[in-house]
C-alpha cells in the first residue's frame, strides 16, 4: 500500500487526545485541536477529523512501559483502536509512542497542545519507520 496524502495521528489519552496531520510529501507534522474525551462521541470526532483533513490513513500511538511491555493504558488504547477500526474507512496503524511526550514538551510552542504536538511526533516517527522499511507492505 502506498500512502500519498494527508495522514492523521492521535496521541490517545483518557482526558484528552492529541491530534495532528502530516502530508507524506512534506513529512512535517502540524498539531491540530485536541479532542476532549469527556464530551461527546470520540469515534465520531475522529471520523470528522479524517473527513475534514481528507486523510488517507490514521496512525495511533501505542503506549508501553520502559521495557516495551503492555500496561493498563495499552489495553485501554487497544480498545479505542478496536472501536475506531469498526467505524473508519481508512487504514489504521498503531505504532510505539515511547518518548513522544518528552519530545513534544521540548517542541511545543506557546499555546500549542503538548498532546497534539506528541501526535505529530508519533506521525513523524511512523513515516520514518515506513521510509526505513520497518512497516510491512507500506510505502510513501
Amino acid at each position: 500500500m502506498k500512502l500519498d496524502g494527508d495522514i492523521v495521528g492521535l496521541d490517545l489519552g483518557m482526558s484528552r487526545t492529541g491530534v495532528a496531520r502530516l502530508h507524506t510529501i512534506a513529512k512535517i507534522a502540524q498539531p491540530l485541536d485536541e479532542i476532549d474525551m469527556k464530551t461527546g462521541n470520540f469515534v465520531k470526532k475522529v471520523q470528522q477529523v479524517i473527513a475534514n483533513e481528507e486523510a488517507i490513513a490514521l496512525v495511533v500511538g501505542l503506549p508501553r512501559n520502559l521495557h516495551g511491555e503492555d500496561t493498563e493504558q495499552t489495553a485501554w488504547v487497544r480498545g479505542q483502536i478496536a472501536e475506531l477500526e469498526k467505524s473508519i474507512e481508512v487504514p489504521l496503524f498503531a505504532t510505539d509512542e515511547a518518548g513522544t511526550t518528552v519530545q513534544a514538551e521540548k517542541r511545543a510552542k506557546e499555546g500549542q497542545s503538548v498532546d497534539s504536538v506528541a501526535a505529530g511526533v508519533i506521525l513523524e516517527s511512523f513515516v520514518e519507520h515506513v521510509l526505513q522499511g520497518k512497516v510491512e507492505h507500506v510505502s510513501i
